[in-house]
């Protein structure tokens, strides 16, 4: 494994999604399924045992960026909230920053710093 790319996040989905249509295929009979599921498992071999490791880079990169980390910043907001007794999180509909609101307040207006949007938000 010398020079390999090896295992990164995007490998790993990409298992996880071919171990999730190898059930459909099962479940439902379809050969298509099935071929796509060993397609999947192909390309992420391909990826693992890569030497061009800046490209596989960049398509991890993209792939965090564009899919992963929307996904974490969403649970992170729910975890903030829980925790903060005080301030509710939520997203500017304009530029999807995240603003930290006092809680309790009930129907305020809000102003987003970074993009000078106006818009109500309940507390």
């Amino acid at each position: 494994m010398n020079k390999r790319n090896g295992i990164d996040e995007y490998s790993i989905f990409l298992v996880w999604f071919a171990i999730a249509f190898s059930i459909l295929a099962m479940i439902f009979k379809s050969d298509m399924l099935k071929i796509i599921s060993l397609v999947v498992v192909i390309y992420a071999l391909f990826r693992v045992l890569s030497r061009n490791a800046y490209k596989r880079a960049y398509e991890n990169r993209i792939f965090k960026e564009k899919f992963l980390n929307p996904i974490k910043d969403t649970f992170n907001i729910s975890k903030k909230n829980k925790k903060d007794k005080n301030y509710k999180y939520i997203r500017c509909p304009n530029c999807k920053q995240q603003l930290r609101i006092p809680k309790n307040k009930g129907k305020i207006k809000v102003k987003c710093p970074k993009c000078g949007h106006k818009f109500d938000a309940r507390s």
